[in-house]
């Protein structure tokens, strides 16, 4: 059995969605046989999805994650365990020896909810750090105003799409399949998973 554990600096990373490492744990009769580190370069979730497939993974324990993720992480039959925090040496010991679900390891104030945008405002600043930016602050639009708003704040102040994260998407973009990755065309005004796959059935989601 092979479990991937999302992590950066050596903790399980705050947020799945920006993760770009994880590391490979495989047991047998509940004891480590290999473990190797992988890098996951490419920003499109589907992709990340489709790489832990062809690593043979079956869990994934992780920080927050976005439910449009999420559903794509299920769809492939892999398992999932978020909202875990902690050092990496420690989880693993706690998830070999059953008692990583005791709550010493939880993410604080998440309560194992989805990843959407007010959940993952304590986090924040980790996340910038992990991508490689300094003092977490909000991102502005162009000129002198922020986000849609002009000089005012509008819906766009923070810079966050719908999701508040990498998933976050406009009116364009594509909806893709998590089971087959067939992708289509968005539609505004229509989510994504609430259509599906002309070529296998399955919900689509994001792109």
């Amino acid at each position: 059995m092979k479990t991937a554990f999302a992590y950066w600096d050596n903790r399980i990373a705050p947020v799945f969605d920006s993760a770009r490492q994880i590391h490979v744990v495989e047991t047998e009769s509940g004891r480590i046989v290999a473990e190797t580190d992988e890098v996951m370069t490419n920003d499109l979730s589907v992709k990340k999805v489709f790489r832990m497939v062809d690593l043979g993974v079956s869990t994934l324990v992780c920080g927050a994650i976005s439910k449009p993720l999420h559903a794509m992480v299920i769809a492939s039959g892999i398992r999932v365990n978020s909202f875990v925090a902690g050092d990496l040496r420690k989880v693993i010991k706690a998830w070999l020896d059953g008692s990583l679900d005791s709550g010493k390891f939880a993410m604080p104030g998440c309560c194992r909810r989805y990843a959407t945008s007010p959940e993952m405002r304590g986090i924040n600043k980790e996340v910038h750090l992990m991508n490689g930016r300094k003092g977490g602050g909000k991102r502005q639009g162009g000129g002198q105003g922020q986000g849609q708003g002009g000089q005012g704040q509008g819906q766009g102040g923070r810079g966050q799409g719908r999701l508040g994260g990498p998933l976050a998407g406009g009116a364009g973009g594509t909806c893709l399949c998590p089971k087959c990755g067939n992708s289509e065309p968005h539609e505004r005004g229509v989510p994504c998973m609430q259509k599906q796959c002309p070529k296998c059935g399955t919900a689509m989601t994001r792109g």
